[in-house]
């Protein structure tokens, strides 16, 4: 049988894992955001595993990005909103 995502999550656990000295160097302040960083991955876990990728990196990174770019959409929309609306008044 093939990978499931049970498995995919483990994965992306280890993977965490192996971060951890990463993530002690980096400020206090800033490890609570590289903590949410790759917790954002967990949420397109499936599709991860669905990928198939040779590295688990790789699709948690794939999962990282999209989540960003998703924000990043969405915030460039509630901008162009606002935008519109005040130059309606």
């Amino acid at each position: 049988m093939g990978r499931t995502v049970s498995s995919f999550r483990m994965a992306e656990a280890q993977e965490a894992s192996e971060w951890k000295t990463f993530r002690r160097s980096l400020a206090e302040t800033d490890r609570a955001a590289f903590d949410e960083m790759l917790g954002s991955a967990n949420l397109y876990a499936s599709a991860s595993s669905a990928a198939i990728r040779p590295s688990r990196f790789e699709g948690m990174t794939m999962a990282i990005l999209f989540h960003h770019y998703k924000m990043l959409a969405r915030t460039a929309g509630r901008v162009h909103e606002v935008r519109q609306a005040r130059s309606r008044r």
